[in-house]
């Protein structure tokens, strides 16, 4: 799952980066000398069109970045239920109690219907077929307790010598289903009540909409009166392009009737009008840093453009110049630049690891930290993790506790390890600490440094096998087995202890 979902978001990202580059380009090409009014025009054109589909593509990578742990929950659920069913099956076939195999698997399957559409439909690439769901009649301990008597099997006839053995055909018939089509109720009968409609989650609400109204912006997503707005734009039917849809024109209404228009409208309107005088003062020349000083537009977008540099550094993402000045652009002319929760949304998506390079704000801490984690359970963060490390940052970075990733490292140092040393790595407890002891005992009785004793150190492991731990006192005996204790001053003064009672015993010494 990782690599499908994660090379889908490392597409998106590189497409957005193009479409960056593209803009960047056209923007250097306005500059060249002898470039005519009429060119200008049609390169501002081609960067207007850019922009909004760089616009598109970061919203949606913002939306698969959130979606990314759910399609990862997805498949584990699909797992699970395949392990489930399989000890239903086996359970069965011993006539043992299936219940609490069942119970979970309802858990599991009433999950994974809530998270399924959203998933599928967003990563197609992981889509699992849900595993066949067995349904036999009770038997066993489940028979009993239910009250029903298992299915009998019929028993089987005896064919009669020269006879043709009967073949009964069934009494009724039943006709094929038409796809896409209800049968209609016979005369007498209830009229099956109409199936219940998933509600649609706000990103497909929003999609819907800016295919009837146009671009939405991502302000619809946290603000409740916008977001009752979209609900109603697309009718009760929930669907759009219908007839209880609101017009085009009666959706403008709707939305200049909201609180928040009343209260930002007005405002986002004024810089609009500040930013094409800014635009019109750059394309005849003057001097950016000039403008950032004196005009109205000017000053708000460097102000803003600090607040992004102050959100990068406190993060660690790394974002280019160009990327930086239309990010700000976005920010400033929507009145978000004080608007915290949006500014961080917009730079954490932008965290970007390279094994082997530097990571600084909190990004950089918490790479550090899970390091740190990775050496005390004998592991190498970047060789065992290194494909996961980007996806987990921007997790973290999204309010994901690093405890998570750091049991997610613990998991895989105690494959191999004894129940009870497992059982420790699952409550917290590093590799580390669980060989302390006999860390220490080892450099004590071999007299060397405990810093150079890592934690692949085959004598070291050998305290504690697949079975069991070793005591100390056998681990002792077993450290004077090593050819590096002959040469200890402890070594030393055993032979000499012995020789001096070999020499009494004889009466050579007093």
């Amino acid at each position: 799952m990782a690599n499908a979902v994660q090379t889908k978001l490392q597409k998106l990202s590189g497409e957005y980066s193009a479409k960056v580059d593209d803009i960047r380009d056209l923007k250097a090409d306005k500059r060249k000398p002898f470039v005519t009014d009429a060119q200008i025009k049609t390169i501002n054109q081609k960067i207007d069109k850019l922009d909004r589909e760089r616009l598109g593509i970061n919203a949606e990578l913002t939306k698969l970045t959130k979606l990314a742990k759910t399609a990862e929950e997805y498949l584990d659920l699909n797992k699970k239920l395949k392990e489930l069913e399989a000890s239903i099956k086996k359970a069965e076939t011993r006539g043992e109690s299936t219940v609490s195999f069942k119970q979970q698997r309802n858990a599991a399957t009433t999950r994974l219907s809530t998270i399924s559409p959203d998933v599928e439909k967003s990563f197609p690439e992981i889509k699992v077929t849900p595993p066949s769901i067995s349904t036999p009649a009770p038997s066993g301990p489940d028979a009993a307790r239910t009250g029903l008597k298992p299915a009998a099997t019929p028993p089987a006839q005896t064919p009669t010598p020269g006879v043709t053995p009967e073949v009964k055909k069934p009494e009724v018939e039943v006709p094929p289903k038409t796809p896409g089509k209800t049968p209609k109720p016979k005369p007498g009968e209830p009229t099956p009540a109409p199936a219940e409609k998933k509600a649609l989650t706000i990103d497909e609400i929003i999609d819907a909409v800016a295919s009837e109204y146009g671009s939405i912006d991502t302000i619809f997503k946290t603000e409740p009166g916008l977001q009752e707005l979209l609900r109603k734009a697309i009718g009760k039917d929930g669907v759009p392009n219908t007839d209880d849809d609101l017009t085009v024109d009666q959706f403008t209404n709707e939305l200049e009737n909201t609180d928040w228009f009343k209260t930002n409208a007005s405002s986002v309107r004024q810089r609009g009008f500040y930013k094409r005088q800014f635009d019109d003062l750059v394309k005849k020349g003057g001097n950016l840093e000039d403008l950032y000083k004196t005009t109205e537009y000017g000053r708000g977008l460097k102000f803003t453009q600090q607040v992004i540099a102050d959100e990068i550094k406190k993060v660690g993402a790394t974002l280019t110049p160009e990327e930086i000045d239309l990010i700000s652009r976005d920010i400033y002319d929507l009145g978000y630049e004080n608007q915290k929760a949006i500014v961080s949304q917009r730079i954490r998506a932008k965290i970007n690891y390279k094994p082997g390079g530097i990571v600084s704000g909190e990004a950089g801490e918490n790479l550090a930290d899970l390091r740190k984690t990775a050496k005390a359970n004998g592991l190498d963060l970047e060789k065992n993790f290194g494909s996961s490390i980007q996806g987990w940052l921007q997790n973290l970075a999204q309010g994901e506790s690093v405890e998570t990733f750091k049991q997610i490292i613990r998991s895989t140092a105690k494959l191999g390890l004894p129940e009870k040393a497992a059982a420790l790595l699952d409550q917290g407890v590093d590799l580390d600490t669980i060989y302390s002891p006999y860390k220490r005992l080892m450099a004590s009785v071999l007299e060397i440094n405990p810093e150079t004793i890592s934690l692949d150190d085959q004598v070291l492991r050998s305290a504690i096998g697949p079975d069991k731990e070793m005591s100390l006192y056998d681990y002792q005996k077993m450290l004077k087995k090593d050819n590096r204790w002959q040469f200890t001053n402890q070594a030393k003064e055993e032979v000499s202890d012995t020789a001096l009672r070999v020499l009494r015993d004889f009466g050579f010494q007093g």
